[in-house]
């Protein structure tokens, strides 16, 4: 079950300064004009060969206080399509309260339905003054409660798409690598992802310039070697993802953006 949700998962896998807040907790302050509330986007993955699965993002028109800090809110509406809900049908939901500010996760969420058992609610609220995430799982027969350290900026796995929109590649050079930590359950991983320079993108748009990524893995079961995936990013103000592609030791899988609403720039098209 796990490695079907990570087939979303792979659609989300700066210098700042430091301000005082009232909460006697730290806050960098990242200036953020990339992209604005209503933003909507739809990306289909393709899975052996078919069209697997959807999911749409879409971040909310408003703002939420969460710690004592405004907040975006964006949900992550993801599910199986066509041949593939026959076989194992998926009915996610994951979503992150992220400050406006330092675009850093508060809370986390994912509303899990999987196959004709499966169900699973969870939120993780991240305490950024102790720096302490309190992790709830509620299960049909049990609920787990768990507490965990986290280091300064978590990223829940989908607030770290959007703080990848606030960094300016074009001050990277081929090979330089972004650091974040995310964090995945109880868990926090150190990650990397490493820029790869300028591309063409074909898109089903025309074609975009385009930024090339590739987070850094670790040996794992499920994606085939360090460099598995690969993902593009518009050279554009919006920074939004394109395309991810992804080497699974199983079956590769692509995903691409399909639609968009709300983006606050047009894209920087590639000249004919």
């Amino acid at each position: 079950m796990k490695k079907i949700s990570l087939l979303f998962l792979v659609l989300f896998t700066a210098t700042a300064f430091v301000l005082k807040q009232d909460n006697g907790g730290k806050f960098r302050s990242l200036k953020n004009n990339d992209f604005a509330r209503g933003e909507k986007l739809k990306y289909v993955a393709h899975y052996l060969g078919i069209n697997g699965g959807e999911a749409v993002v879409e971040l909310d028109k408003n703002l939420y206080d969460i710690n004592g800090r405004k907040c975006y809110r964006v949900n992550v509406d993801g599910q199986t399509t066509g041949v593939a809900s026959w076989l194992y049908n998926v009915n996610d939901r994951w979503g992150s309260y992220i400050d406006t500010g330092a675009v850093t996760s508060h809370k986390f969420y994912r509303n899990i339905e999987e196959g004709k058992n499966y169900k699973l609610d969870e939120t993780i609220v991240f305490d950024h003054v102790n720096k302490i995430g309190k992790l709830v799982q509620t299960m049909p027969d049990k609920e787990e409660k768990k507490q965990f350290e986290f280091p300064d900026y978590p990223q829940d796995m989908v607030s770290s798409y959007y703080y990848l929109r606030t960094i300016d590649f074009n001050k990277k050079y081929n090979g330089d690598t972004i650091q974040l930590y995310g964090v995945y359950e109880d868990s926090v991983y150190d990650m990397k992802v490493r820029y790869l320079g300028k591309e063409v993108l074909k898109t089903n748009f025309g074609k975009i310039n385009s930024f090339a990524l590739s987070p850094i893995m670790p040996d794992n079961e499920l994606f085939d070697g360090g460099d598995a995936i690969k993902f593009w990013v518009s050279d554009d103000k919006n920074r939004v993802p394109l395309l991810i592609k992804a080497k699974m030791f199983i079956a590769n899988v692509k995903v691409e953006l399909v639609e968009h609403e709300g983006l606050k720039y047009d894209f920087n098209f590639a000249e004919k």
